[in-house]
């Protein structure tokens, strides 16, 4: 398709959204259905390979498989500083170029401020404290999708009712799942980050996942899907992105606002994002805080709107540490793998 391309119907006048309604209490039963996504087992079948130690941390190979035999590979990595400690744990979700083994580099650095890839940040986290799952989810490049791939896929998808969006959040929450039995984590909390691509399998999955403790989409594209259909980017998002019937029934707000409050929960949506329109993120903002406020967790409730566009800044790496310090450190039990183990 060559540019300019304008559209035959009007964008604005796809209305009326909503026409079906839905108790807010049913919101995660009918976002699920429109997933088409299995139920995520509590436990996980996962496979390690190869382990290696660099510079005092632990690397890992891992792979599971979604419910549709899929292989997602995966890396644990692990700092080795005070081994007999208990640690949370985060999944790292990269964006549509990125793949686990960018995001466990060792060098922890970007091309230019303005380049949009973030190198060695799920190591990185590793440092500061955490054990982390870097994964290449379905959707990624790491995972060798193409667009012409992705594109067949969905159209046989979407015959069996099932979205592409749906398979990319249940292999994220399936990585939590495999994060939440490893030695170190204990009964220690585990939280889910992750940019572009990866911040949508974010958020979605916290709304689909009651058990999560905690997500931090950075760019991941959450506010109001219909301000991206009446005035965002023609050309920005894959058919994966909508998923379908969703304005049926409700928008980002509502989803955020019922299935995911009042856990903690930060976004960081830049004004000028490629992915979501400022207007989307507002609409959101002025849905959901006052939820948050009512439920007396206001101060769980935070997005940064910093001005830029669609790039992976130190700066939101370092919002989503500070976050995951405040919600995923706090007292959970025994300190020390001695401790878990003792008759109480």
């Amino acid at each position: 398709m060559e540019k300019p391309f304008k559209t035959t119907y009007d964008r604005k006048g796809l209305r009326p959204r909503y026409p079906e309604s839905i108790p807010p209490e049913k919101i995660r039963e009918k976002l699920l259905e429109l997933f088409g996504m299995a139920d995520i087992p509590e436990q996980v079948d996962f496979t390690t390979g190869d382990s290696r130690v660099e510079d005092d941390i632990r690397l890992t190979d891992l792979s599971y498989a979604n419910s549709h035999r899929e292989t997602v590979p995966a890396i644990l990595i692990e700092p080795l500083d005070n081994p007999d400690e208990y640690l949370p744990g985060v999944v790292c979700v990269p964006g549509t170029g990125g793949s686990a083994e960018r995001m466990a580099l060792e060098r922890f650095y970007k091309d230019g401020p303005n380049e949009p890839p973030l190198y060695g940040w799920a190591r990185e986290l590793a440092r500061r404290g955490y054990v982390t799952l870097a994964i290449s989810p379905k959707g990624c490049h790491g995972r060798g999708t193409n667009e012409v791939s992705w594109y067949i896929e969905l159209k046989h998808l979407l015959a069996y009712g099932i979205s592409q969006m749906g398979l990319l959040v249940e292999e994220a929450l399936r990585g939590v799942r495999v994060l939440q039995v490893q030695e170190r984590i204990g009964h220690n909390k585990v939280g889910l980050t992750g940019m572009s691509l990866g911040g949508n399998a974010t958020w979605y999955a916290m709304a689909c996942a009651p058990w999560l403790a905690a997500g931090v989409p950075i760019c991941g594209g959450v506010g109001q899907l219909e301000s991206v259909i009446q005035g965002g980017d023609l050309y920005r998002h894959s058919a994966y992105f909508y998923v379908p019937h969703m304005l049926r029934y409700f928008d980002h707000p509502e989803i955020v606002a019922h299935c995911i409050a009042p856990r903690p929960f930060m976004m960081v949506a830049p004004t000028s994002d490629e992915d979501m329109p400022k207007s989307g993120v507002d609409a959101l903002i002025r849905t959901v805080a006052p939820v948050y406020r009512d439920a007396g967790a206001g101060d769980q409730f935070r997005v940064y709107q910093p001005d830029g566009n669609h790039v992976f800044r130190f700066e939101y790496f370092e919002w989503m540490v500070d976050w995951f310090d405040r919600f995923l450190k706090g007292e959970t039990g025994a300190n020390t793998l001695d401790d878990r183990r003792s008759p109480s």
